[in-house]
């Protein structure tokens, strides 16, 4: 991902600024604790596996001195267990305020390696998993939330195009790709609502194509379409106007690709997920196209996927 395109820097917005900075001052750690405990990142109770207790007492609040300050400390048998037992935290071996500073960069898109890079006293292999876990959050949201990836209305105007082989950016490219991919606009937001599929290649079914595009569009739109999903989709019941991008071309300036250039400014998130996708399994490849679509709804996601971790983290352990 080039990590221009979605830098936000999360450090400076009012949620940040007002919720967690404060807590990740010296001294704080019982407040944060509490905090990531109110948003379910942490378990606000746990059980003594212990045979010999059978759970009959709660485990209890105890300090220590460890990574965390803290841990669960059970009243009967004095077992300990830490703090992260069962939460969404588990997994990452490193302090709470390194997870929500990588939580932050991830926000911000700053890559991976960019991030490892300006911060050594991040492990590449947690850092990582933080990364990883983000991503799936948002893929698990997408596909929670499928009304997100209808687009579109009465007075609204959506594109659909195709990369590599559409209108999505005047820059060169390697026409060589081995993914394609199916996107569709919805310009009404700011930024832009998207949703975008990866076509098979080997099975290329126009008719079903067409289909598949106006399962995802609300009737209503005013369609603006590329030169080669535009004899697909202008005879399309339901719309108010197919429009292909050529007919829009042909309004522009000679000297002047006004339409084109509105196209690319548009779509430039979208190429550079297309693009980095290339390299990755089918899987990486839609899992990071929802990510991507999870971006456009939550264009400032900070409180979102931390809302989203604990949300999928239940999810999957239920």
């Amino acid at each position: 991902m080039n990590p221009g395109l979605y830098v936000f820097d999360f450090r400076f917005t009012e949620y940040f600024q007002m919720t967690i900075k404060p807590l990740l001052e010296e001294g704080k750690d019982g407040e944060l604790i509490d905090w990531l405990k109110d948003i379910s990142l942490l378990r606000r109770g746990q059980k003594c596996t212990n045979p010999d207790c059978q759970g009959t007492k709660p485990m209890e609040w105890k300090r220590a001195r460890i990574v965390d300050k803290f841990h669960w400390s059970c009243p009967l048998c004095k077992k300990k267990v830490s703090i992260r037992t069962d939460s969404p935290l588990a997994e990452f071996h490193c302090s709470f305020k390194i997870i929500l500073e990588t939580i932050v960069a991830w926000c911000d898109g700053i890559s991976l390696e960019e991030y490892t890079k300006e911060n050594k006293n991040v492990k590449g292999v947690i850092a990582k998993r933080i990364y990883s876990t983000c991503t799936a959050a948002t893929d698990w949201y997408m596909q929670t939330h499928p009304e997100l990836t209808l687009l579109g209305g009465e007075n609204s105007v959506v594109l659909v195009d195709t990369y590599p082989d559409g209108c999505m950016t005047t820059t060169p490219h390697n026409n060589n790709y081995t993914k394609r991919v199916l996107c569709v606009a919805d310009t009404s937001h700011m930024p832009a609502r998207i949703w975008a599929q990866l076509i098979d290649n080997k099975i290329l079914d126009y008719q079903k194509l067409a289909a598949v595009v106006v399962g995802h569009i609300r009737p209503g739109s005013t369609v603006v379409a590329s030169p080669s999903l535009y004899p697909l989709l202008h005879g399309v019941k339901g719309m108010a106007e197919v429009i292909s991008v050529e007919a829009l071309m042909a309004l522009d300036p000679v000297d002047y690709q006004r339409s084109l250039k509105n196209l690319e400014t548009i779509w430039r998130t979208t190429v550079s997920v297309c693009q980095d996708i290339q390299n990755t399994s089918n899987a990486e490849g839609e899992q990071m196209l929802r990510e991507l679509e999870w971006r456009q709804v939550f264009p400032t996601p900070l409180s979102q996927i931390l809302h989203d971790l604990a949300a999928h983290a239940t999810a999957i352990s239920s």
